[in-house]
């Protein structure tokens, strides 16, 4: 059986992970409107005042934060009115990860499917994807990063 403390150590940690679900899906919601508005530049400029300069955490938790963040957006996008928010939820997931002092590169793609453009943007860190699957980006042509940054001038 479990004790007392266990089962109150239990609850605070759902209710620690629902809080940070909720901050998510708004930071997300503000995100994405924020894009509407204005530019994907200003949009990092804003959410740039969220973000903290921290050691980077040693491998092992590296490890755990990007699994625990990957699969809350994992599980964000199994909601239905989260779906098409893959640049705003990309900007967050990366703001959050730099919060913990993970540095992780955004990535857009274009494809061209019958004469219709559609593009997408993920996050990977050192070469491997964090918040989508390899069937996903495997139809897009990925936007140089050094060009990308040229165009919407970031740097």
């Amino acid at each position: 059986m479990y004790s007392d403390q266990d089962l109150i150590n239990l609850n605070k940690s759902l209710r620690a992970y629902d809080r940070m679900v909720f901050q998510t899906r708004v930071l997300t919601i503000l995100t994405e409107a924020t894009l509407r508005f204005t530019s994907l530049k200003t949009t990092e400029k804003l959410l740039s005042f969220f973000r903290k300069n921290v050691p980077a955490p040693d491998q092992h938790e590296t490890r755990v934060i990007l699994d625990k963040y990957t699969t809350l957006f994992n599980q964000m996008n199994q909601l239905a009115f989260s779906k098409g928010r893959c640049l705003s939820q990309s900007l967050v997931m990366r703001m959050l990860l730099n919060r913990k002092g993970i540095s992780a590169e955004l990535k857009i793609g274009l494809s061209q499917h019958k004469g219709i453009f559609d593009s997408h943007a993920w996050l990977e860190k050192e070469g491997v994807l964090l918040n989508d699957h390899p069937s996903v980006i495997a139809n897009y042509l990925v936007l140089p990063g050094d060009k990308l940054n040229t165009i919407l001038k970031f740097k």
